[in-house]
Parts: C-alpha cells; sequence; structure tokens
C-alpha cells in the first residue's frame, strides 16, 4: 500500500508539531509549513495526497490559499481540509465567502481544536474521494 501524504499549512508551530506527528504516527508521510507563501511552495514542490490549512493566519489567509489551490491546474482537484478554531461570528462569515464563491469550497472542514479520530477519518473519506 501507498504511504499518504500531506501539506500542512498553519502559522501556529505548536499545531503543526501535533498534526505532523499525529498523522506520521498512522503513516502519514507530512511536510509542514507556518507561512502560507512556503505552504505554497511545497505544493509546488510536490503534489501531495491531500491539504490540512489553517484559515486564519496572518499575511495570507487561508481563504486566499485555498483560492489559489483552487485556480491551480494542477492542484484544483487537490482535497483540501480547512482546519480552524474560528468562532460563530466568523463561522458566519466563512459560510457567506463560501456561498459566493462554491467552486473554491473545500472538501472538508475542521475544527480546532482537532479531535484526532474524527480528523483521521476526514482524511481517509477525501484522499479516497480522489483516489
Amino acid at each position: 500500500m501507498r504511504q499518504k501524504s500531506a501539506v500542512l499549512i498553519d502559522d501556529e508551530p505548536d499545531i503543526t508539531t501535533y498534526l505532523s506527528t499525529l498523522l506520521t504516527d498512522h503513516g502519514w508521510r507530512v511536510r509542514a509549513a507556518n507561512r502560507a507563501a512556503d505552504g505554497l511552495k511545497l505544493l509546488q514542490d510536490e503534489r501531495p495526497d491531500v491539504l490540512l490549512l489553517d484559515l486564519m493566519m496572518p499575511e495570507q489567509g487561508g481563504l486566499s490559499v485555498l483560492v489559489a489551490v483552487r485556480k491551480d491546474e494542477r492542484l484544483k482537484e487537490l482535497p483540501v481540509v480547512l482546519v480552524s478554531g474560528i468562532q460563530e461570528k466568523l463561522t458566519a462569515d466563512y459560510h457567506a465567502y463560501i456561498e459566493r464563491f462554491q467552486h473554491y469550497r473545500p472538501d472538508a472542514f475542521v475544527d480546532k481544536p482537532v479531535d484526532a479520530t474524527q480528523l483521521l477519518a476526514t482524511l481517509e473519506q477525501v484522499t479516497a474521494i480522489h483516489a
């Protein structure tokens, strides 16, 4: 069985360390970045099976990374899982965004703090669809 790979983009080093360790312990190969620009470079270097993307980041937010991925011909079908701890008001704003830009929709959304079992199940589900 081929090892699945993920790129993880999150501005919080503790989160990238936790998620990288979790996924690696479950047989995934993970490359992580704490800046959106660095994460986009990782995606260009080697296409992973899935992108885990924080929504709220300084400099360049997760939604702009999502749009860049969906506009990239090589990456547009890449499964994207948004991982964020957005609150109720931001959730409403996020849903309004998704309604306006449906063709940039992520494949799944996981709340922080991340439930390991839920995340692993979500990753299996979205990668199975795109296999």
